[in-house]
């Protein structure tokens, strides 16, 4: 085994090189995978999609970014044609593999239902990270090329960590635009004083990527964003059952246990979590399935219009959205079939596309797994949602979801807890969903 034994190689073991851009290649892939992972968890994806998406970015990179290379460096190929095969040598254009990965990125966002632009926007910046680390395997030949990253690292670093935030002007699909307008100029710096000579013969692919970028740029800040899909929690936000409620469980302690052990800190607790968590953490000496039982039947006995009631103008607003063709669901932590009774009682029924119930999906809120079958359900993704609740575990299964939070304070004593959580926005009637509607960005918690 020999170390460094010219520039470009690392080591050699027997006949066997391990050269610099093979170590530099890897190191860049897993870089990128990192980025990818981290940024589609905020935006409630999981680990499967950011696998998914590296490997068709991987599989982009191997024929457009290689495809690009052999365009650019046609003449010295076609002096030995099989070495165009020969990807070994470090040959592929990151300008390449990036319209190699939107035109992928097109095609998996349309099967996932997903914002192709909200989906690029975290993709492209981390190939553009990709291309800098791979590079720099290149610089061992060629020392120039350490300009060109650096380049490209300003770049990265304002598009990664400085435009990324939310602020007002910014649209989804800037950081997209921003990256290929980047990636296009630092190209044209390159061209002029030599600092790549593998990409000498670039200029038209480079002026066609800069122009991609530059049109796509204009399209987002002059496109309306797409109509979101709305989905509402059900007790304490469309109907007012907090009195129903607290007379169901004081039947159960009264029956089971000690009706002054039900205090005001125990009656707030019982809204928001599953039923029959509940149950578990008031009645541990009980079978919660048959206390869940009990509650459900005791509960079937009252009345919708003496103890259950619509909040002030829900129905008004509902028909409103229904009527201009918004997608509606509930997600809730009743049971589905419970959910179906009462919409139907208060006459909501005809309003929701998706009603779904703690039985329908794994894990409760905070989790956000209701709101992410929700958008799979009604085949449009997550990607452009609002999730209204009023409780503090909605606001935490919409930020964990990745969606526009919108906290409904039917209760005025939680405002605290509710501010803590940091939603979106704060409501106290359901006509404010309206005028927020008319608001001019993508609907996702990050807003764009």
């Amino acid at each position: 085994m020999t170390f460094f034994p010219d520039g470009s190689t690392l080591m050699t073991i027997g006949g066997l090189s391990i050269r610099w851009y093979a170590v530099t290649l890897i190191a860049g892939i897993i870089a990128a995978y990192f980025l990818i992972a981290d940024l589609m968890k905020d935006h409630g994806y999981g680990i499967d999609t950011t696998d998914e998406i590296m490997i068709l970015c991987m599989i982009a990179g191997v024929l457009f970014g290689r495809a690009f290379w052999l365009i650019e460096n046609l003449s010295e190929y076609l002096k030995y044609v099989p070495y165009m095969f020969a990807i070994g040598d470090g040959g592929f254009d990151i300008l390449g593999v990036m319209a190699g990965a939107v035109i992928f990125m097109f095609f998996y966002t349309q099967v996932r239902h997903m914002s192709i632009l909200r989906t690029l926007d975290i993709v492209l910046p981390a190939v553009l990270l990709f291309g800098i680390i791979t590079r720099t395997g290149r610089a061992f030949e060629q020392p120039t090329v350490l300009i060109l990253n650096g380049l490209d690292l300003i770049g990265f670093a304002l598009l990664n960590y400085i435009l990324r935030p939310y602020r007002e002007g910014r649209r989804r699909g800037d950081l997209t635009a921003l990256t290929l307008m980047w990636a296009g100029l630092t190209r044209v710096i390159s061209l002029v004083f030599h600092l790549d000579t593998h990409a000498e013969n670039s200029l038209l692919l480079t002026i066609g990527v800069e122009l991609v970028g530059l049109i796509l740029y204009y399209i987002v800040h002059n496109r309306r964003p797409t109509q979101p899909i709305i989905l509402f929690d059900l007790d304490g936000t469309l109907m007012d059952s907090h009195q129903m409620v607290i007379q169901c469980f004081s039947y159960l302690f009264k029956k089971y246990g000690d009706i002054r052990d039900f205090t005001a800190e125990k009656q707030q607790e019982v809204f928001g979590p599953p039923l029959r968590d509940e149950m578990i953490k008031l009645f541990p000496d009980q079978d919660p399935d048959k206390m869940v039982a009990e509650y459900s039947d005791y509960q079937s006995t009252f009345s919708w219009s003496d103890e259950v009631s619509l909040f002030p103008h829900v129905k008004e607003t509902l028909d409103v959205l229904w009527s201009e063709g918004y997608k509606l669901g509930v997600v809730s932590s009743r049971m589905t079939s419970s959910c179906e009774l009462w919409l139907r009682q208060l006459g909501l029924a005809h309003c929701f596309s998706v009603v779904l119930g703690r039985d329908m999906y794994q894990l409760s809120k905070p989790a956000p797994d209701g709101i992410l079958y929700a958008g799979k359900k009604l085949k449009r993704g997550h990607d452009s949602c609002i999730y209204i609740g009023d409780n503090v575990s909605d606001v935490q299964a919409a930020k964990a979801a990745g969606v526009f939070s919108v906290a409904f304070l039917s209760d005025p004593t939680i405002r605290s807890g509710i501010e803590a959580e940091q939603p979106n926005i704060i409501m106290t009637d359901m006509r404010e969903l309206l005028d927020l509607l008319d608001e001019n960005h993508e609907w996702a918690y990050e807003r764009i």
